[in-house]
C-alpha cells in the first residue's frame, strides 16, 4: 500500500483563494491519489474574515486551518486538532508571505514549492518557483534566482474560469435579452466593496442616462455578505458620490439571487453570488478594480473598464511593513494617504492584460475616479462594438492558454519523488 503523501498548502486573500486554490487543489489530488490537501490561512491585511470558511467547502480540500491555527503550529508546534501530517509531502505557496511557507517548511521537514507572479525572496528554502509567464521567469532570473528552480506552468486563475450556463440563458434569467449588459465587480475586500458599489451604483444612473436601455448586474464575491452590500448603500460614501439607493434581499431559484440594488433615480441592479463566471461570459462590458477579476475577464474575451480609485487612500489596506505603519493610530491614515499616490504613479499598469501587454488594451482610471467618468468610458465603448471586438480579441490573446494546475501539480508530484525517493535528507 503506497505512503499517504500530504500536501500543505498556504493562502490568505480572496483572490489567491478563488484564483489559486480553487483549480490547484484537485489537480494536485489527480496528479498524486490519495494525497491528503490540508489548507493554512495565514493572517493577512488583505482577508475578507471568510477565507478558510470558503476553502474548506472548496473541492479537493481535505482540512483548512485559520490563522489562528497556523500560528500555533508554525511559531509554537501545536498541531490543529485532525492534522496529523505523515513523512511524505510537500509545502506549496499560493499566496500571501513566503516566510509562511517556510516556516511550515521547517515545521513539516517537506521541500517547499511556490507559485508566484514575481516577487521572491528565501530562494535557498524553495526547490522550486513556478511562474505563469515567460516574461516573468526573466525577472526573477535577473534577481539572481538559479535558472533550474524558475519553472514556467502558466497562469493559474485562467483554470478556475469554468462558465456553467450558456450567456443567452442567463441573459433570458436576468430578464436582459437584446440590451447591453453591464457587469459590475466591486471586489472583495470589506474597504473595496464598501466604496465601489455606491459608486458604481451611481455610475449605473448615469450611464442609463445616456443609454436607457443599459441593463446592470452585480457580482457577488463569496467573501462578501449582503449585510455589507446594505451598508455600503447607507454609509457616507454613498451621500459623497450621489447615490441614494436600496438593498432589497431576495432569495429563491438556484441559490444565486441575493437580491437587488434599487436607486433613487430608476436603476435596478440584480445582485448574484457564486455565478461570477456566468455573468462575466454573457455580459458585454465589466466595470471592475484590479486584480484577479481582470485576468477572469480577460481570459474570456470580456471588455472591461478598470477604476483604481485613491479618493480615500486610508481606507486601501497595505502589504508588508507598510500595512503596519499604515495600521498606526493616527499616524497610519496619514501615512497612507501620503504613500499610496506615490505607490501607484510608480506603477505603469494596474489591470492584469495590461501588465502582460504592457500597454493599454483596456481603459484604467486612476486617483480622483467620479462616476461620471466610469459611466463616459463606458458609454464610449458600448457605443463602439468594433473597439470591443478588438479588445475582446487582444485580451484572449494576451491572457494565453489554461493547463496550468496541471502542470504545477506535476511539478510538486516530481519534487516529492526527488527528495523523497533519491535519498535526500528532509530540508529542516
Amino acid at each position: 500500500m503506497a505512503e499517504t503523501c500530504d500536501l500543505v498548502l498556504t493562502a490568505n486573500s480572496p483572490g489567491e483563494v478563488a484564483g489559486w486554490v480553487a483549480p490547484a487543489a484537485p489537480a494536485l489530488k489527480e496528479a498524486l491519489p490519495g494525497a491528503r490537501v490540508t489548507v493554512f490561512v495565514p493572517p493577512c491585511t488583505f482577508a475578507s474574515g471568510c477565507e478558510r470558511q470558503v476553502v474548506a467547502a472548496l473541492p479537493g480540500v481535505d482540512a483548512a486551518f485559520g490563522p489562528t491555527e497556523f500560528l500555533r503550529y508554525a511559531v509554537l508546534g501545536l498541531r490543529p486538532p485532525g492534522f496529523n501530517p505523515g513523512r511524505r509531502g510537500a509545502v506549496l505557496f499560493l499566496g500571501g508571505e513566503l516566510t509562511n511557507a517556510v516556516l511550515l517548511r521547517k515545521r513539516l521537514g517537506y521541500p517547499a514549492l511556490a507559485y508566484t507572479e514575481g516577487f521572491v525572496n528565501w530562494t535557498d528554502a524553495f526547490a522550486r518557483f513556478a511562474v505563469p509567464y515567460g516574461v516573468i521567469r526573466e525577472k526573477l532570473l535577473a534577481k539572481g534566482v538559479p535558472e533550474e528552480k524558475v519553472v514556467v506552468v502558466g497562469n493559474l486563475m485562467l483554470d478556475a474560469v469554468r462558465p456553467q450556463r450558456k450567456p443567452a440563458a442567463v441573459r433570458e434569467e436576468l430578464g436582459v435579452a437584446g440590451r447591453d449588459l453591464v457587469l459590475l465587480l466591486p471586489g472583495s475586500r470589506p474597504a473595496e466593496v464598501e466604496f465601489m458599489t455606491p459608486l458604481f451604483a451611481r455610475t449605473a444612473e448615469l450611464l442609463r442616462e445616456r443609454r436607457p436601455e443599459t441593463a446592470f448586474a452585480l457580482s457577488l464575491s463569496p467573501f462578501t455578505e449582503e449585510g455589507q452590500i446594505e451598508r455600503a448603500l447607507r454609509g457616507p460614501l454613498a451621500a459623497e458620490v450621489g447615490v441614494s439607493a436600496r438593498f432589497l434581499p431576495e432569495a429563491g431559484g438556484d441559490g444565486t439571487k441575493a437580491g437587488l440594488i434599487a436607486t433613487e433615480r430608476g436603476a435596478q441592479i440584480p445582485v448574484r453570488r457564486g455565478a461570477r463566471f456566468d455573468l462575466m461570459a454573457a455580459a458585454d462590458l465589466a466595470l471592475t478594480i484590479p486584480g484577479t477579476n481582470t485576468a477572469e475577464l480577460g481570459y474570456l474575451g470580456v471588455p472591461m473598464v478598470v477604476a483604481l480609485p485613491l479618493t480615500h487612500p486610508e481606507r486601501i489596506p497595505l502589504e508588508g511593513l507598510a500595512g503596519l505603519l499604515g495600521n498606526l493610530p493616527r499616524l497610519g491614515k496619514a501615512l497612507k494617504r501620503r504613500i499610496l499616490p506615490r505607490v501607484v504613479a510608480r506603477m505603469p499598469y494596474a489591470a492584469w492584460p495590461n501588465r502582460l501587454a504592457q500597454a493599454y488594451v483596456v481603459p484604467e482610471l486612476r486617483g480622483e475616479v467620479s462616476p461620471g467618468a466610469m459611466a463616459e468610458e463606458a458609454a464610449g465603448l458600448l457605443a463602439d462594438s468594433r473597439r470591443r471586438m478588438v479588445m475582446a480579441e487582444t485580451l484572449r490573446r494576451t491572457m494565453g492558454e489554461p493547463g496550468a494546475a496541471r502542470r504545477l501539480a506535476a511539478l510538486v508530484a516530481k519534487e516529492i519523488a526527488r527528495h523523497f525517493d533519491t535519498g535526500e535528507p528532509a530540508a529542516r
